[in-house]
């Protein structure tokens, strides 16, 4: 009965501020970098090769309304022809799925799938600076499964709870389905390395989603245009060794008066694995990272030519600390790419 009554006070405060001027805020990811098309259409121009990557983020499972996050997505490179590679890149296309679940039992669901094109724009002939162009169209689904939820206008001081009591609030509640459109521009600098050269590579990216200011409302007779989110983002490699590196890394995201910064810091190390007779070079990877006045995150990674394993877990410095007794967030990231010839590198 207690647990269905927390549920019941999570879903009254979520339809009061459908009815307010606040918004809901768009899912977060701890591992932005991995999940590149949530973060940025542009980044769907700099695979090389055809990358298969999925994310999952489970979030508050001690409290009585887990929040899990999941995308999936495939990005496309194009070439003008094959036998240019990784010279004449102009571009990607990509597809991604995700969703949000929220509640006890799941009840309040978000569900989204987006077409990516990008088009890269080399700013010299050898691709040292690139400017990557990104435009992302999709559909996003929101509803609320009222089932099993009980409400405050049930219970009757004298018998308590009273099934029989129908909740006025939902029937007005409908599933709502609308356009989401999306674009970004991306930056990108890799010098041509020497031995001895200091700095490895640079990044920098903006996007801005859901320009078209869709209406999310789940109330039949409300309108709520879900506001603008903002993203700024990038950071720096250095060269530490001919095996090691370090990087610098921000994001700062922007939606309905509501900032989040997140800076961090990777440490990268090469290490030697040898197949078919062939030495061949894995990354091993160690970063901590801080989204201001919410966690400490740790990440750890291993890279090779064709796939990536990542896992990070959140631990949490605001107030909510004192509910969740101490179990954080963690979140995992599988890439797999179809590759024959780049090698495993730092891109950020």
């Amino acid at each position: 009965m207690l647990k269905n009554q927390i549920s019941s006070i999570f879903l009254l405060a979520f339809l009061l501020a459908l009815k307010s001027i606040s918004h809901a805020q768009d899912a977060v990811f701890s591992q932005f970098f991995n999940n590149t098309l949530y973060l940025n259409p542009a980044l769907a121009g700099i695979e090389q090769d055809v990358t298969l990557n999925f994310g999952h983020r489970s979030q508050w499972q001690s409290l009585q309304f887990p929040y899990t996050t999941s995308q999936f997505s495939l990005v496309v490179p194009y070439y003008k022809s094959k036998h240019t590679k990784p010279l004449g890149h102009i571009g990607g296309l990509g597809v991604s799925v995700y969703t949000d679940r929220a509640g006890e039992n799941n009840n309040f669901r978000t569900t989204g799938g987006n077409i990516t094109g990008a088009y890269n724009l080399p700013l010299d002939k050898n691709y040292v600076n690139l400017l990557t162009f990104g435009l992302q169209v999709g559909a996003i689904n929101k509803r609320i499964d009222p089932d099993g939820l009980e409400w405050g206008e049930q219970y009757n001081p004298f018998v308590g709870f009273d099934a029989s009591v129908p909740a006025s609030e939902v029937s007005r509640l409908q599933g709502r389905t609308f356009i989401d459109v999306n674009a970004g521009l991306f930056y990108w600098w890799t010098p041509i390395q020497k031995d001895g050269k200091l700095l490895n590579s640079a990044n920098s990216g903006f996007s801005v989603a859901h320009l078209n200011n869709p209406n999310e409302s789940l109330l039949d007779t409300e309108s709520q245009p879900l506001p603008l989110l903002w993203k700024y983002h990038g950071g720096i490699v250095f060269n530490l060794s001919r095996k090691a590196t370090a990087s610098v890394n921000y994001l700062i995201a922007y939606q309905d008066e509501t900032t989040q910064n997140n800076i961090g810091s990777y440490l990268s190390y090469k290490v030697t694995t040898f197949a078919d007779g062939k030495a061949k070079y894995a990354i091993a990877r160690i970063g901590g990272w801080y989204r201001v006045n919410d966690s400490f995150i740790f990440l750890t990674e291993f890279e090779t030519a064709l796939f990536k394993l990542a896992f990070s877990y959140d631990w949490n410095t605001s107030s909510l600390r004192y509910n969740d007794r101490g179990i954080g967030t963690y979140e995992i990231n599988l890439t797999y790419r179809f590759a024959t010839h780049a090698p495993a590198k730092s891109r950020y």
